[in-house]
Parts: structure tokens; C-alpha cells; sequence
């Protein structure tokens, strides 16, 4: 049995995860991931999306169509992420990701356990859960100087298309990017300065290592990738822009969506970086801003 995998949306980073559990379920299984996100399955994704989608959910269903027309599936392997961190929830659309599929493609078969730790871990056996990570995702390192702050969810900071290469252009810059890991972080470090937690497990991943890396490591500017449609980046992004107003850090926010020329946003980032390297040379901190 042909079992297809999207590596994309909620799934990017769970390959391991993945590739150790479906075995247990489905014998004789082989599994087929989609792989990288390409301009056809971009093509497929706003073809069979609806508008009010972000953009990383329109791409997935152009991964799970690829998988159909190109890889012949016979089935699609599409856990239900309802709570990945205790206390919280996943966003909507990944919760739902399912049901949207389902209905988009009525002929195709999918297996559909749940992750939910509100309930405690309900999938597969608590063998293959144990001392196990869901997510895989290379963490950054962090440099004494010149380190450049990228904030958004895992799945655009490790998708291609997504990233429009902002991670390679703050390198050639001669600046080391640093950006938060799912899951990864918020086991050791749990404190915030809101008054209260996040909803979202996302929203707390992002907003607990962007309040640990201004306390405790030397950043030189914060550029948030927000997507198009995205209902947790667009309250996120304003309340670290404010936190960045008040401790005096260079911000910028950038929105992805399917219609972004990759060189515009590149040129942003370059103005951005010059602009930082302007102020770390002449020393103007206590001047007024060009950047805001």
C-alpha cells in the first residue's frame, strides 16, 4: 500500500515521526512524501483552494494533489493536530486540514488519528510516542554579534517558496539569522511577560523565544514573515512590533502571499540590513529612526 505524506503545513518537520509510526499501523506500507514545494504544486494549490485560506494551507492541498495525480497514492496518512503543547490548541485551519481535504477530494481514502495532549497523546501505541519529538526541525545557532532575529511559523521558515530566500540573503549580508523551532523551546523555558498565555501553541513558540533571545542574547534587528490569511500572524506580528518599538530594535514585517516577486522582497531585506549597519557605524541610536 502506496501511503502519501504532504511535507508540508502543519506536517513539515514530522518526516521521522512519520516514517517510525505509520509502520506500526500499516503493514506492507510504503510511504511517498511530496517532497519540496514546486511552482506545480503551487499551481494545484490556489487552483483547488478557497480565497479565505492562507497561503501555507493553499500549498498543502497542491502537495496532496501532487501526491494523487503524480505518486498514485492509495491512501493519504493525515493526523489531526489538535493540541501539540498542554493548554493550548493548534490553529483552526490545522485542525481542520483534514475535513478540507476530505472534501476536496471525496474519492480519495484517509487515516486521520488524533494528537490531542488536552487529552493526553491519543495516537498509535505510548511505545512509539515515548521519548519521542513530533517535530524534527534543525535549530540555529546563535552568534555573539550580529545576530538577525526571523520570526514566523516553522512551516515558512523551511518551506522554499515561502521563505523567498530571506535566510541565504541575511547570510551573503554578513549576518547570522537565528528563528524559533517548534516545540523545542518552550520545554525548558515557560515565563512570559502577558499577563496570559497564548492561545495557540504557535503563538507561544514564537512570542516566548523572541521575548527570550531580547533578554538573553545580542540581536541586532527582528524581521517577522507573516502570511497572507494567516489570523494568528496578524496580531502576533503587532504585538512584537510594539515590544520592539519600546526596547528600541530594528523591525521589519514582511507579507508573503502567492503574488510575491522574490527580488522585491530581497531588496527589503538589503535597505533593512544596510540601514542597521548604517546605524551600527555612525552610531546614531539616538536619533530618530528611518525605519520606524
Amino acid at each position: 500500500m502506496k501511503v502519501g505524506v504532504p511535507n508540508s503545513f502543519c506536517y513539515a518537520g514530522m518526516e521521522n515521526f512519520f516514517i517510525r509510526v505509520i509502520p506500526e499501523i500499516l503493514e506492507d506500507s510504503q510511504i511517498i512524501f511530496s517532497g519540496k514545494t514546486t511552482k506545480e504544486m503551487i499551481e494545484y494549490g490556489l487552483k483547488n483552494g478557497c480565497d479565505e485560506l492562507c497561503i501555507p494551507a493553499k500549498i498543502f492541498i497542491g502537495h496532496v494533489e501532487y501526491l494523487i495525480r503524480k505518486k498514485n497514492v492509495d491512501v493519504l496518512f493525515l493526523p489531526r493536530l489538535v493540541s501539540l503543547l498542554p493548554g493550548t490548541y493548534s490553529c483552526p485551519k490545522i485542525i481542520g486540514i483534514p475535513d478540507i481535504i476530505k472534501t476536496n477530494y471525496c474519492g480519495v481514502e484517509l487515516i486521520v488519528p488524533e494528537i490531542n495532549l488536552r487529552k493526553k497523546r491519543k495516537i498509535m501505541s505510548e511505545k512509539s510516542m515515548k521519548n519521542e519529538h513530533l517535530f524534527d526541525f534543525p535549530m540555529s545557532k546563535i552568534a555573539k554579534t550580529k545576530n538577525i532575529l526571523v520570526l514566523a511559523h516553522s512551516y515558512v521558515i523551511f518551506d522554499e517558496f515561502l521563505n523567498k530566500g530571506i535566510l541565504e540573503t541575511i547570510k551573503s549580508a554578513g549576518y547570522n539569522p537565528i528563528y524559533p523551532a517548534y516545540y523545542r523551546f518552550n520545554s525548558f523555558y515557560i515565563s512570559s511577560d502577558l499577563p496570559k498565555e497564548f492561545f495557540w501553541s504557535s503563538a507561544r513558540d514564537i512570542y516566548n523565544y523572541f521575548e527570550w533571545t531580547v533578554n538573553n542574547t545580542q540581536i541586532d534587528g527582528i524581521v517577522y514573515l507573516m502570511t497572507f490569511g494567516c489570523g494568528i500572524d496578524s496580531f502576533l506580528q503587532e504585538l512584537i512590533m510594539r515590544k520592539c518599538n519600546k526596547v528600541g530594535l530594528p523591525y521589519l514585517c514582511i507579507t508573503v502571499d502567492e503574488h510575491c516577486a522574490d527580488v522585491g522582497i530581497q531588496t527589503r531585506i538589503e535597505a533593512y540590513l544596510d540601514m542597521i549597519e548604517w546605524r551600527r557605524k555612525s552610531d546614531e541610536k539616538n536619533n530618530i529612526s528611518t525605519y520606524g
